[in-house]
């Protein structure tokens, strides 16, 4: 898979991102908006190693975990078994029309940081895939950098850049706002180049 391999050394070494289960995750799971009798089954989107994965398996979803590094999966795994929860994980390209061992629908999709790291038709085909997981009453969040392309700097090594594009605003509704209700949460807030989403399929 194109980039697995880069993916790979990062784990290898430690990944910035790999920072435990993400703020805006826990605090819609402990509120109740996303429940897991509601929403039983759950898949992470570019799981990477595995800690809203593991998170969820613990609040009670059934979980699976997406990722195409093989070096990620293998700390999910371990992680998941430090635990003591039964989340599965698949090595899977996010932008085909199918992934061997994935069945959908799922009634709860996580993305955090995946969709936005990919550009042109690769980020048009993962967001089919997304829609193609999902089902009618399915919740889809969707963390990403988000801000205009020209207000980025040319490379940046802490965040968004021209190099590394964000989501521009207004793309989430030509991706998701013929199948999904779109809400933007309070948190990242405008003007951090960063959103969070919560859309609930129609």
């Amino acid at each position: 898979m194109v980039g697995a391999r880069l993916y790979d050394l990062i784990y290898r070494f430690g990944a910035p991102w790999e920072v435990g289960p993400r703020e805006e995750l826990v605090e819609l799971v402990r509120s109740g908006r996303l429940a897991p009798e509601r929403l039983p089954r759950a898949i992470d989107l570019g799981c990477g190693t595995g800690a809203n994965s593991v998170f969820l398996a613990r609040q009670g979803f059934e979980v699976t975990g997406v990722d195409f590094s093989a070096v990620a999966l293998g700390k999910a795994r371990a992680k998941a078994r430090e635990a003591g929860v039964g989340a599965r994980f698949v090595r899977g390209d996010l932008t085909a029309g199918a992934i061997e061992g994935v069945e959908g629908p799922f009634d709860l999709l996580v993305d955090y940081g995946t969709l936005d790291d990919l550009k042109g038709e690769a980020r048009v085909a993962m967001a089919a895939t997304i829609i193609g997981l999902s089902r009618p009453g399915s919740r889809f969040l969707l963390w990403c950098f988000y801000a205009p392309r020209g207000e980025l700097p040319f490379i940046s090594f802490s965040g968004p850049s021209r190099l590394a594009p964000a989501l521009e605003p207004g793309e989430e509704e030509r991706l998701f706002g013929e199948a999904f209700d779109i809400e933007r949460l309070p948190k990242p807030a405008p003007g951090e180049r960063a959103g969070c989403f919560l859309m609930t399929r129609r």
